[in-house]
């Protein structure tokens, strides 16, 4: 995960605060739960970024002598690996 747990609740914090300055919030619960869930949330799709990388990585092991023979650049076939997957996956990034 290439931010902190306290990173994460910083910016969920941010903008639940700017959400709710605006009066863009109706709350069913308390405020803390609300808070909380955005923070989980947010971890839980950085870990499936993370999983998605973990595969590309897997799948690029596979081409790696074209890579080493310069024949493909790697930087963009993991970009566009992954835009495939994420797209196939309905995964938002």
């Amino acid at each position: 995960m290439r931010l902190s747990r306290e990173q994460v609740e910083k910016i969920s914090d941010i903008i639940f605060n700017t959400l709710k300055g605006k009066d863009l919030l109706i709350f069913k619960t308390d405020e803390a739960t609300v808070l909380n869930r955005i923070v989980e949330l947010f971890i839980q799709d950085l870990r499936a970024e993370d999983e998605l990388n973990r595969e590309v990585e897997d799948i690029m092991k596979t081409h790696a002598k074209e890579i080493d023979d310069g024949r493909m650049d790697y930087r963009k076939m993991f970009n566009l690996i992954k835009s495939k997957l994420a797209r196939e996956r309905e995964i938002v990034l």
